[in-house]
């Protein structure tokens, strides 16, 4: 059967860019899961997917060889499974109670795996839109979050105290994609004697998360945006925070604020300080567009340089970060008064605050820009913010963006979606208002 297997993956791929791949990659998959019951009944959208995965990811295709379950749960996949499947994943990740340490951190590290390559079948077989997949990968860090939290408060013993956990950018939009990092912030309601005790919580949380085990690690951590960044303590007290944030924070930290979310521990108690926060700020700030620029300004030119060779397509002119500072922006200047939305993603920012056709063209050439970084870093297997027109892995990205897709095409649809949002970015900043996104 494994034959006839290999036969209907290779079909599904339809030609292509994909199909050596897949006989080299899927070799030891088709060996030991091609006879599967599963494997025979298997079609349509979940068969495609994991024939892209398998000819894509050499380690997923090596841990979904030894993944036995795998196929019977793809089998039962539709469209709304992802969705329905994120909201149950807080009980599905492993307990914090279980199990000696390493065992916990090892179960963590493979539920992490498994749970990315599920999403992925299902986001290469065209089975779940990408928007729902990044919210999926979201609810999976914030349930791992919350699971290493666990422990980490249950090891520091009763006196560790309680911690909130601020997930921000990504996280807090819930817009994660493949291999993003976890950007947090330590925050504490307590006595300031209190702070050494939960200081050791987060420290072990970072550990649980960072460490390399058998299984890899979970995720990177970067805490560089609390408050006095790397320098200033690793966790915070509620009072301390709002002081800063009210009285010493620039309108930087004030921008990476406007798409922070509790997501782990005192998530209620957490919640309340920050809307309270947020709304505080917005007050003050009244026209951040001047400041906002001059900080694009500066992060293009350290990190979005382009020499002709690469494609800056996060930090460059018109990048992914052209939106961030626009959605944060929008909402510094108009969002006095107001209630965030809920999950403050960067589309959730701009439509709270400004209608009309200009905010849709610039958010479907975001959405755009950002399935290009979901599928080169898949390719990849790593986090990328470029990518080179000449590489050998961008037929590979076309294909997965498009069956049929020619690189050049989809480089010039790249720089044609940049200038766009360039075009809305300049508009924004010459006339100092974000209601310029309304008139297009």
């Amino acid at each position: 059967m494994s034959g006839a297997f290999e036969r209907r993956l290779e079909e599904a791929l339809a030609g292509g860019e994909l199909l050596a791949r897949l006989r080299v990659f899927g070799e030891s998959f088709l060996q030991r899961r091609g006879d599967d019951a599963a494997a025979a009944r298997l079609d349509g959208g979940p068969l495609a997917g994991l024939a892209r995965v398998l000819a894509t990811s050499p380690l997923g295709a090596r841990l979904l060889a030894h993944s036995p379950a795998f196929l019977e749960r793809l089998l039962d996949a539709d469209a709304g499974a992802l969705a329905r499947r994120g909201e149950a994943l807080g009980a599905l990740a492993p307990d914090p109670e279980a199990g000696d340490l390493e065992e916990f951190l090892d179960a963590l590290r493979l539920f992490r795996r498994e749970e990315t390559l599920l999403a992925a079948c299902l986001d290469l077989g065209g089975v779940a839109p990408f928007p729902e997949v990044s919210v999926f990968l979201s609810r999976l860090a914030e349930a791992i979050v919350e699971r290493a939290l666990a422990r980490a408060q249950r090891s520091g013993g009763p006196s560790a105290g309680a911690l909130s956990v601020l997930g921000m950018g990504k996280i807090g939009g819930r817009e994660f994609t493949y291999h993003s990092d976890l950007d947090l912030i330590f925050l504490y309601e307590g006595a300031p004697e209190e702070v050494a005790a939960v200081s050791r919580v987060g420290q072990r949380l970072i550990s649980y998360l960072t460490t390399m085990t058998a299984a890899g690690v979970a995720y990177a951590v970067d805490a560089r945006l609390r408050p006095s960044g790397g320098q200033g303590m690793l966790v915070t007290s509620f009072a301390a925070f709002e002081r800063y944030q009210r009285d010493q924070a620039e309108t930087w930290e004030h921008a990476a604020l406007m798409r922070a979310r509790a997501i782990a521990g005192e998530i209620a108690a957490a919640g309340s300080l920050l809307e309270r926060v947020c709304a505080a700020v917005s007050a003050r700030e009244g026209d951040p567009w001047p400041y906002l620029a001059e900080m694009r300004r500066r992060v293009e030119e350290e990190r979005g340089r382009e020499d002709g060779k690469q494609v800056a397509f996060k930090t460059g002119s018109g990048g992914l970060m052209d939106v961030d500072f626009l959605a944060a922006g929008g909402w510094l200047e108009r969002g006095a008064g107001a209630r965030r939305p809920e999950l403050p993603s960067n589309a959730a920012l701009l439509h709270a605050v400004v209608k009309g056709e200009g905010v849709e063209r610039l958010l479907r050439a975001y959405r755009f820009l950002r399935l290009l970084e979901a599928r080169l870093r898949w390719v990849a297997g790593r986090s990328v913010e470029s990518l080179d027109p000449a590489s050998d892995g961008l037929p590979i990205v076309a294909e997965l963006l498009g069956p049929g897709l020619a690189p050049e095409a989809l480089v010039e649809r790249v720089q044609a979606e940049r200038a766009a949002i360039r075009s809305a970015f300049q508009s924004v900043v010459r006339v100092r208002t974000i209601s310029a996104l309304g008139a297009g």
